[in-house]
């Protein structure tokens, strides 16, 4: 994708089964990826450019083959929005800390998704429904900003054995079933 591209639109790749590779040079000028974009293609890995601040609903839905999604550190990423990678191969995934939200459903049935990197500056402060629910997560780390934890989020992983919270977390909310 030639790096003048700002916008990727709603079901510009969508159930292109023989799309295993999209490239993004590193000066990409990508700002938003909207729904459904890549959802139910063949791509296996995906960089995601800095300058991206939205992933809409549904992008990389139901990607079989999605192992690999890379964030840079210094990642404008803001939102993560509903069903993102659902049911997607991911294994590790890495939250930029612009990100306020994790919306609902965006790693349910990631069932290969073990490791989840949060850093400790993060901004996040919900994490909604069934964000990671049926993943294999190991542990997960709930950064400070965090007022809610929204039903179901962390449902049925488990292989879930470690929730790291601050002693100086903002957690007002663990919503009901949140760790099932």
């Amino acid at each position: 994708i030639p790096p003048h591209v700002t916008k990727i639109c709603e079901y510009a790749f969508y159930k292109c089964k023989n799309l295993i590779k999209v490239e993004f040079q590193q000066n990409s000028n990508l700002q938003t990826i909207e729904k459904f974009a890549f959802s139910e293609s063949s791509i296996k890995e995906i960089f995601i450019p800095s300058k991206v601040s939205t992933i809409c609903k549904n992008v990389f839905c139901c990607c079989k083959n999605l192992t690999k999604v890379e964030i840079p550190k210094n990642s404008n990423l803001e939102t993560i929005e509903v069903s993102v990678f659902q049911s997607s191969e991911i294994q590790n995934i890495f939250i930029p800390s612009k990100v306020s939200k994790i919306c609902q459903y965006s790693f349910w049935y990631c069932s290969n998704l073990i490791n989840v990197e949060i850093p400790q500056n993060s901004n996040l402060q919900i994490i909604e429904e069934k964000a990671f629910s049926s993943s294999n997560i190991e542990n997960i780390f709930i950064p400070s900003q965090v007022s809610t934890i929204c039903k179901s989020a962390f449902s049925f992983c488990s292989d879930l054995t470690k929730i790291e919270i601050p002693p100086n977390s903002n957690l007002q909310i663990i919503d009901e079933r949140v760790f099932e």
